[in-house]
């Protein structure tokens, strides 16, 4: 079984480093936090470019609430204006928070959101950066902002 894993793993390592070369790939790690609910998270979010200019942004985020836990994912299209050392762009994408709640006769809730905002993506050097980031989530009515450091993988 440990053999499976480890050939499957490379095989996967394998495809995603030649996909690198093809187009631009961006890791990005960071904090977010909301307005309303005020939540600290921690967000792991990857950028894939399938056009010039246009992004797909799915990220993860675990929001650190004072009981229970908390959790959103989003799946983001970006589209960039400039390509220079400062990098601005615009998002419309989907989003879905959940919360499980301890000790409350509520449980859970959940919400599906539609995301609108915008953010830059400040090169520090050719492989670092900084990517701050607003975007308002509709089915939540939170406004979120995310700082993040950024790794540009190719």
């Amino acid at each position: 079984m440990d053999k499976i894993v480890l050939i499957a793993a490379f095989l996967i390592i394998s495809t995603a480093s030649y996909g690198q070369y093809k187009e631009q790939i961006r890791v990005m790690h960071g904090y977010e936090m909301g307005v309303d609910k005020g939540f600290f998270g921690m967000n792991f979010t990857g950028e894939y470019f399938p056009l010039n200019y246009f992004s797909v942004a799915p990220s993860f985020t675990f929001f650190i609430p004072a009981t229970g836990n908390a959790r959103g994912f989003d799946i983001n299209a970006r589209y960039y204006y400039s390509e220079k050392e400062r990098q601005w762009y615009g998002l419309l994408g989907y989003g879905h928070y959940t919360r499980i709640f301890e000790f409350n006769p509520k449980g859970r809730e959940a919400f599906h959101s539609l995301n609108v905002g915008g953010g830059g993506m400040i090169k520090l050097s050719d492989e670092i950066g900084i990517n701050p980031e607003i975007r308002y989530q509709g089915g939540r009515n939170d406004l979120l902002f995310k700082i993040s450091m950024v790794y540009f993988v190719n």
